[in-house]
């Protein structure tokens, strides 16, 4: 009798540790004029919300077949910004040298993710992805007001064929249809049995 209950306590500890429903969230940020150095530029979400009852996974950006026009020392800085115009914006900064995000306008109200330095004038893809404290400041610009932007700042021009940033959401587990369907066969013929041996 112990082993039978137990069999029923892991059946039904299984069923109700269902997988979590994962959503992907993409948005397309065309290549961003090719990222000319003499421009910093933005991309801003003024609009979007955390579905109810999720949580934020993952987030990333990703470069495609992003390539530097030369061989020179170059500098390409991605920031998260707490607020940012809708879609694509382009700024003037004369090529300046560091990133025009983390002074001025912008300054206090953005976290630097990445500075890559030297990037090569052959096409690769890079993907950068957000650690857990990213994720965290994430989360917390869009709680503030539902905005968040990401900030671009070339010191030399970068061809590219189209950057994204994908976020990843995932919801609480729940009970999959099919394994509570197989818990109640499970009970109803050991029902059946335990009535039959009485």
């Amino acid at each position: 009798m112990k082993k039978l209950l137990f069999v029923i306590l892991a059946v039904f500890l299984l069923s109700i540790s269902g997988i979590a429903g994962a959503t992907t969230f993409e948005w397309d940020l065309g290549d961003m004029y090719d990222l000319d150095h003499n421009y910093y530029y933005t991309w801003g979400e003024n609009d979007w919300v955390i579905p109810a009852g999720e949580t934020i996974v993952s987030a990333s950006v990703t470069f495609n077949d992003i390539r530097n026009y030369d061989w020179s020392s170059n500098d390409l800085y991605l920031g998260l910004l707490d607020s940012a115009f809708d879609g694509v914006y382009s700024g003037w900064d004369g090529s300046a040298d560091g990133s025009y995000f983390e002074s001025g306008a912008y300054s206090g109200t953005q976290i630097t993710l990445e500075h890559w330095e030297n990037l090569p004038a052959y096409a690769q893809d890079i993907t950068y992805s957000f650690d857990t404290s990213e994720i965290g400041t994430l989360v917390a610009y869009l709680e503030n007001d539902s905005v968040f932007g990401l900030g671009f700042d070339p010191d030399c021009h970068f061809y590219n064929n189209g950057i994204s940033f994908n976020v990843e959401t995932s919801g609480a587990p729940v009970p999959e249809p099919t394994t509570m369907l197989l818990l109640g066969c499970g009970l109803a013929g050991l029902g059946f049995v335990r009535r039959k041996k009485s």
